[in-house]
């Protein structure tokens, strides 16, 4: 197992059942014997809007990072993917959001595999640019979609 997904794996512990948790970055860094940059780059990949998380920094001596689980209401949250889906996206983005919403039952397991699988790069064989467009526009029809049901 990586170093990065003890990291990850050590916060969602912390965070529990919690709607959020304080960490100091150099106190974890210190515990995994890290670098902080190395705890910057696990809250800036793992704990990320698209799956479910809002992060809110605060630097100096007494600096504190806070995670905090993003309520998976369903209207609020999709009307805030929507806005994400004006910009390309990437494959890995779309998974992790469709396993943000599986994991809230805002659609269902097939549903989710369903979603990746018509945004994968195999699905939509083109540069790297365009797919990543087309691949937005889908992830906003989708969620256009489950606005309406």
């Amino acid at each position: 197992m990586k170093i990065s997904d003890i990291i990850e794996q050590f916060i969602i512990d912390i965070i529990g059942d919690e709607a959020s948790a304080e960490i100091s970055r150099n106190e974890l860094a210190s515990y995994f014997r890290c670098a902080p940059s190395q705890i910057n780059y696990v809250l800036q990949t793992r704990f990320t809007l698209d799956r479910g998380y809002q992060i809110e920094s605060q630097r100096g001596g007494g600096g504190y990072i806070r995670i905090e689980k993003i309520s998976a209401e369903k209207e609020p949250y999709l009307y805030g993917l929507l806005e994400t889906t004006k910009q390309p996206m990437s494959f890995t983005r779309v998974m992790q959001i469709a396993e943000f919403l599986v994991s809230n039952d805002i659609i269902t397991a097939e549903e989710g595999a369903i979603l990746t699988a018509a945004t994968s790069d195999k699905a939509l064989a083109a540069p790297q640019n365009i797919s990543d467009n087309i691949r937005s526009n889908i992830l906003r029809e989708t969620i256009l979609h489950l606005l309406k049901r």
